[in-house]
C-alpha cells in the first residue's frame, strides 16, 4: 500500500506539500504542483488514513446529510449532487432519513455528531433554529439546504435555490401568455421553501393585478412520516375541487413537480387535458417533468452549483469551514408544452 512518501517521490515534492493537498491547504500551491501529486495519487491508488485524520482533528472525512424523504426525487437528486461534490473534496457521505419527523432528525444529529462527522447538511430541516444553534455551539459547520435565507440563524450557512423566485417567475411566465385566472397549490407552510413560495406567488400576483383571479388551494398532509407519493395522489384528490371551481383556472402552477404530476392525472380523470383546457407549471424540474405527456414547464434547480456550495461551506479551500453564509441561487425557467397562450 503506498504511502504519503511514495506520493512524495513521485510527485517529485516533499511531502508537506503532499499533506497540504490532501487537506485541502492548496491555496498558494503552483497548478502544476498540484497536477503532479494528484496524478501520483491517482497513479498510486493512494489513500489516506482516515483513522489518522481523526485522531489527528477529532473529525472524520465524512459529511452527515439529512434528507426528509430519500425516495422523493427532488431529495435524491440532491444527495447525488451532494455526494459527487463530497467525494471530489476526498469526503465520503453518511445519508440519514429523517421520515419528515424532527424528533428523528434531531437523534441523527445527534448520532453524526458523536461519529465525528465534519459537518452536517440538513435538507428541509423541520428543527427548530434553536437545536440547529445548538449544534453550531458545538463546533460542527451546519449547512441548512433550502433553508430559510432570513432566519439569521447563529453558526448556520443557508444553501436555497430562490423560491420566491420560483413562484414569480411561473406567475410572469403565465400572465405573459395571456392568462389571468391561476391557481397556485401547496401544501401546509411546514417548511421555509413552501412558506417563500406561497409569498413569491401572492407578491406576482399583486404585482400583476390580478386580484381575486389569483388563488390559493392548499391540501392537507400529515405532520410527518407520508411516502412522497401519497403527494401525488393528494394532486388527484385537489383536482375535483378545481375541476368543479365556478370560475375554474386557466393556468395551475403547483408547489412542486410531484405535485403537479398528481394535479395533471386527476384533471384528466375528470375530462380536462393540459394544456388544452388549462396550463401547468411545476417547481424543482424533475426528470419526470420532461417525460410527462405533454412535458411540463418547471422551475429547475441548480442542483450542482448547490452541492458545491454546500460542501465549500463545511469545508474551504484551507481545509476549515468558511464564515458563515447565505448563499441564494436564481432558478431557471424551463418552458415546455404544458404552458400555452390561454384561450380568448
Amino acid at each position: 500500500m503506498a504511502t504519503i512518501l511514495d506520493v512524495a517521490r513521485a510527485a517529485g515534492v516533499s511531502a508537506s506539500s503532499v499533506s497540504n493537498f490532501l487537506n485541502d491547504r492548496r491555496g498558494k500551491m503552483a497548478p502544476a504542483t498540484r497536477e503532479r501529486i494528484e496524478t501520483a495519487i491517482t497513479e498510486l491508488r493512494y489513500r489516506p488514513s482516515r483513522v489518522a485524520l481523526q485522531l489527528k482533528t477529532g473529525k472524520t472525512a465524512t459529511i452527515g446529510l439529512l434528507v426528509p424523504a430519500v425516495a422523493n426525487p427532488f431529495f435524491g437528486a440532491v444527495a447525488m449532487a451532494i455526494q459527487r461534490a463530497a467525494q471530489a473534496r476526498g469526503y465520503q457521505v453518511i445519508l440519514c432519513n429523517t421520515f419528515r419527523d424532527p424528533k428523528r432528525e434531531r437523534e441523527f444529529a445527534e448520532d453524526l455528531v458523536a461519529l465525528g462527522v465534519r459537518g452536517i447538511i440538513t435538507g428541509a430541516s423541520l428543527l427548530n433554529p434553536g437545536h440547529l444553534s445548538e449544534l453550531a455551539s458545538k463546533g460542527l459547520s451546519v449547512v441548512a439546504f433550502e433553508g430559510d435565507a432570513g432566519a439569521a440563524v447563529p453558526g448556520i450557512h443557508v444553501v436555497s435555490v430562490d423560491n420566491a423566485m420560483a413562484t414569480t417567475l411561473a406567475v410572469d411566465h403565465l400572465v405573459t401568455l395571456g392568462h389571468r385566472r391561476i391557481a397556485y397549490v401547496t401544501g401546509p407552510a411546514q417548511t421555509a421553501a413552501r412558506v417563500a413560495r406561497l409569498k413569491g406567488f401572492r407578491t406576482a400576483a399583486e404585482r400583476h393585478g390580478l386580484g381575486e383571479d389569483a388563488s390559493v388551494h392548499e391540501i392537507s398532509l400529515p405532520p410527518n412520516d407520508y411516502g412522497d407519493d401519497m403527494i401525488a395522489e393528494l394532486g388527484v384528490g385537489a383536482a375535483l375541487a378545481l375541476a368543479k371551481a365556478p370560475r375554474r383556472p386557466t393556468a395551475l402552477i403547483a408547489m412542486n413537480d410531484l405535485l403537479a404530476i398528481g394535479l395533471a392525472a386527476g384533471l384528466r380523470e375528470h375530462g380536462i387535458t393540459i394544456p388544452d383546457d388549462i396550463a401547468m407549471v411545476g417547481i424543482d424540474d424533475l426528470f419526470l417533468a420532461r417525460l410527462m405527456n405533454p412535458p411540463m414547464t418547471s422551475l429547475r434547480q441548480p442542483l450542482a452549483a448547490m452541492a458545491e456550495a454546500a460542501i465549500a461551506c463545511l469545508v474551504g479551500d484551507a481545509g476549515e469551514a468558511a464564515p458563515t453564509t447565505a448563499l441564494i441561487f436564481p432558478p431557471e425557467l424551463i418552458v415546455r408544452q404544458s404552458t400555452v397562450p390561454a384561450a380568448i
